[in-house]
């Protein structure tokens, strides 16, 4: 009997022995396994950190492309009623935007009416309100031409030539500097200055790119819309005026005629000559055959 409850005992230590065991095996494979997954975690969180620095390089190369670079050119052809004063208004208008004028011409038509152009370089922001404002200072718009020329790609390229040349430049120097001999240090002087040409000649070209992309160039041409009664305006003059005027011209007209009459004479004399011979022998041929005739009839 007591060999059957000692051997109980021992089966129910062994037992308990086992359980623990299972628990804390589990427990070390549960921790492992909530190492493994923690670390996965982290290699996530930094695959999403690298996923999220390579997208936002991404946007920002895109944004970087949608900034194009763009001339704008444009021509305004107006009709206003006081020319002086609207010229005024669009001077003013130019310099409060930032721009300047190129040149500025104005001149009388033939029917004495004003007439004005002029060139204005506007800051490329100020592009279209720039000519929104200045068509509401006219009364009708004749004519309106706008265009654009897209040089990103000839300024991207000028870039990326610049500093290839730039490098070679670079090289070329050191070289230049390392030489040893006369004959060589020639060579590459002689060289070195082809490249500093051509990145000048770069740098020349995507300076003007900079500055016709950065200022829009706008031609405006104005006309006075006034109207002319002929005859009106110039009959300011008096009688005695207008006596002298008719009088000189009556003059000028008969020294004129006199004066292509004989030129008429001296120019054709020869063949004037000519003719006034032939007629001669004609009407002397004429009064022979009319005497002839005449004394057959008295007979």
């Amino acid at each position: 009997m007591k060999r059957f409850w000692s051997m109980i005992v021992l089966l129910s230590l062994t037992m308990i022995l086992l359980i623990a065991c299972s628990n804390n095996g589990n427990s070390s494979k549960s921790g492992e396994k909530q190492d493994i997954a923690s670390s996965s975690d982290k290699m996530k969180a930094d695959h999403s950190t690298e996923n999220q620095t390579e997208d936002e390089k991404s946007n920002n190369e895109k944004m970087k492309a949608q900034s194009r670079m763009v001339v704008y050119n444009a021509g305004l052809n107006m009709e206003v009623k006081k020319l002086t004063e609207v010229q005024g208004k669009i001077s003013q208008m130019v310099k409060q935007m930032g721009g300047y004028i190129v040149q500025q011409n104005q001149y009388q038509t033939d029917n004495e009416r004003l007439e004005s152009s002029l060139t204005a370089r506007i800051p490329q922001e100020h592009f279209h309100s720039f000519l929104d404002q200045v068509k509401k200072l006219g009364i009708k718009t004749r004519d309106q031409n706008i265009s654009g020329e897209d040089v990103t790609e000839e300024y991207v390229d000028l870039n990326s030539r610049l500093k290839s040349k730039k490098l070679v430049e670079k090289r070329l120097t050191k070289f230049m500097n390392e030489a040893k001999d006369t004959k060589t240090l020639l060579a590459i002087s002689t060289e070195l200055g082809k490249v500093q040409e051509e990145i000048e000649t770069i740098e020349g070209r995507i300076k003007y790119l900079e500055n016709q992309t950065s200022l829009s160039t706008v031609t405006i041409t104005l006309t006075e819309d006034k109207v002319v009664v002929p005859g009106l305006e110039g009959d300011k003059q008096t009688t005695w005026e207008k006596t002298k005027k008719q009088f000189m011209q009556s003059i000028n007209f008969i020294v004129s005629f006199f004066s292509g009459l004989f030129i008429f004479i001296i120019g054709y004399f020869p063949v004037l000559v000519i003719l006034g011979l032939i007629g001669v022998v004609i009407a002397i041929v004429w009064r022979r055959i009319k005497k002839k005739s005449e004394n057959t009839i008295g007979k």
